[in-house]
């Protein structure tokens, strides 16, 4: 009796033991996102969620989901789903580091905070590689824009409400 007793309660911790998950914090975010480049344009409102490692972005226009953005896995919009270095390339027309979008949908610096200026209610970058792309890029309390005078790039994401 007494192995048995030993043999179940190894069994139950060891299961117990698997089923134990690291909880992500979530958080959600309503968002307005407007993008206008020469292969992508799209604008409507939706959710932008963290947690963990990973980002998720869902923007809907009219009731229809527009965009699935996943910083972990591919990226659909309008049903067609491409990896992360190809929209990237798509998007921005020249090859940027791959976390620049999740850097402008979480509001933060890019570039490793090259040119950074700070401001009142944020901060703004300016950067420039000669040929390739003309950086604006400012985030001011709720709102970050970015734009690339050389390629005729624009991104606006505007937090609505309060984030949860």
């Amino acid at each position: 009796m007494y192995k048995f007793l030993t043999v179940l309660a190894g069994i139950v911790l060891f299961f117990n033991a698997c089923s134990v998950k690291e909880q992500n914090i979530e958080t959600s975010q309503p968002v307005k996102l407007i993008i206008k480049s020469p292969s992508i344009k799209l604008s409507g409102i939706g959710f932008y969620k963290r947690g963990g490692k990973y980002a998720n972005l869902q923007i809907f226009s009219a009731g229809v989901a527009v965009l699935d953005y996943k910083s972990a896995g591919t990226i659909c919009i309008n049903d067609k789903c491409m990896t992360r270095g190809i929209f990237n390339e798509n998007l921005f027309l020249q090859s940027h580091y791959s976390e620049l979008v999740d850097d402008i949908l979480a509001q933060q610096p890019i570039y490793k905070s090259q040119n950074l200026t700070k401001t009142d209610d944020g901060f703004s970058q300016n950067i420039a590689k000669s040929g390739a792309f003309d950086i604006s890029y400012e985030v001011n309390g709720s709102s970050a824009e970015f734009s690339d005078s050389y390629n005729n790039i624009f991104i606006q994401v505007t937090k609505l409400g309060k984030e949860q």
